[in-house]
C-alpha cells in the first residue's frame, strides 16, 4: 500500500470531504521567526501524535476529534475482523455522528489495538438495517476489505462501498476511473435481483443477475477485479444466460471469502 493510494476522493453522490484548516496568527508567526528548530519539531511531533502517526489508525479530519464507536448514534456493529493485519480481530461500527455536520453526518469506525480509524460517510443520512449488509469484512488478496453502506434511502435502497486501511487511513476502494467503487442494492422486493460481491482467485468478483420479471431467461454478468491497496482493476468480464438464477434474491457479500 502506498501513501498515494490513500488519497481520498468523494463518493459519486457525496460532497468532497475537506480537511480541517488551521489559520495562523500573524503576530505569533512573526514573533516565532528566527527561533530555534526545536519548537517546530515539537509542534510537528504533537500533531503526529494526535493523528496517530504514520501507519497508525487515524480519524478522518472531517469528523470530530477523538471520535470513537461509542460516540455513534443509531449504530450498527458488524462482525469483527482483522482489518489492520496484526492478527487480532478489530471492531467495525457504522453510525450517525452527533456534531459531525454536513462533512461527517455518519462514519465508519474501526477500533484496533493501537487506536481508532474513522472515515466520514458524507451521503449517509440514516443508518440502514443491518440486513442491508449481510457481512462486514473479508481478506481480498493481501488486503482486508470492509463492505459498508455509503448512501441509503428510507424507501429501502442505497449504495454499498468498500473500504480498506492504507497507512492508517480508512480509505474508500476506487475503481479504474478514480471514483469510489459502489454497487446499488435494496431491501425491498425480497432484496431485488440477485447480486454478489465475493472473493475469487485472490481478487474480487461482482455478479449481477437480471430478467424481464415475466419468467423469461436470467442474464448473468460476472466482473473480475484485482485489488492493490485501495485500487480495484478490472481484469475481465463474462455474460451468460440460464433458465433460473443460481443466487437467491438480494445482495450477497463475501459468502465464499
Amino acid at each position: 500500500m502506498t501513501a498515494t493510494s490513500a488519497r481520498r476522493r468523494p463518493f459519486r453522490v457525496a460532497a468532497a470531504v475537506t480537511g480541517l484548516l488551521t489559520v495562523p496568527l500573524l503576530a505569533t508567526a512573526c514573533a516565532d521567526q528566527g527561533g530555534d528548530d526545536g519548537s517546530s519539531a515539537s509542534s510537528a511531533d504533537s500533531s503526529g501524535a494526535e493523528s496517530g502517526g504514520e501507519g497508525r489508525p487515524m480519524i478522518d479530519p472531517a469528523c470530530p476529534d477523538g471520535l470513537t464507536a461509542d460516540d455513534l448514534t443509531e449504530g450498527v456493529d458488524y462482525p469483527a475482523a482483522d482489518v489492520d493485519g496484526d492478527g487480532e480481530p478489530d471492531s467495525i461500527s457504522l453510525g450517525m455522528v452527533t456534531g459531525g455536520g454536513a462533512e461527517c453526518p455518519a462514519a465508519l469506525v474501526v477500533t484496533t489495538a493501537t487506536g481508532t480509524a474513522a472515515a466520514a460517510v458524507t451521503d449517509l443520512q440514516a443508518v440502514p438495517p443491518k440486513a442491508f449488509i449481510p457481512g462486514g469484512a473479508a481478506q481480498v488478496g493481501d488486503d482486508q476489505v470492509i463492505a459498508a453502506p455509503v448512501s441509503w434511502s428510507l424507501r429501502g435502497g442505497g449504495e454499498v462501498g468498500l473500504f480498506t486501511l492504507v497507512d492508517g487511513v480508512l480509505t474508500p476502494v476506487e475503481d479504474g476511473s478514480g471514483q469510489p467503487w459502489t454497487v446499488v442494492a435494496t431491501v425491498d422486493d425480497a432484496g431485488g435481483m440477485p447480486q454478489s460481491i465475493d472473493c475469487s482467485d485472490g481478487g474480487l468478483t461482482h455478479v449481477e443477475m437480471s430478467s424481464d420479471g415475466l419468467g423469461g431467461p436470467v442474464h448473468e454478468r460476472v466482473v473480475h477485479y484485482t485489488l492493490d491497496g485501495a485500487q480495484l482493476t478490472k481484469e475481465g468480464a463474462a455474460s451468460s444466460t440460464s433458465d433460473e438464477a443460481e443466487l437467491a434474491r438480494g445482495l450477497h457479500i463475501f459468502a465464499s471469502c
